[in-house]
């Protein structure tokens, strides 16, 4: 299972999905600290800084470039810590 997560924070959803053995793919947060856990923790992930300008085609590009075309064909659970 692929997991990924929206208003981030500092990773409580990407944790719990480690936790379940989740891969995290993608988290975006706009606040500074949070990014910086987020890039330490799970530095293979695509971290995005604002959710208005994140995008299919962003997402779908840099995933392809960190992870394969295959990563489209996997379950992917999506979170969000909204304020």
């Amino acid at each position: 299972m692929r997991h990924g997560s929206l208003f981030s924070g500092i990773g409580g959803f990407d944790l719990a999905a480690e936790w379940m053995g989740w891969k995290n793919y993608l988290s975006c947060e706009i606040n500074p600290f949070g990014n910086k856990i987020l890039n330490y923790y799970w530095p293979e992930a695509y971290h995005h800084d604002d959710v208005k300008t994140l995008t299919y085609d962003t997402i779908n590009t840099e995933l392809t470039r960190r992870f394969g075309s295959h990563w489209r064909n996997d379950d992917i659970i999506l979170t969000g810590g909204f304020p």
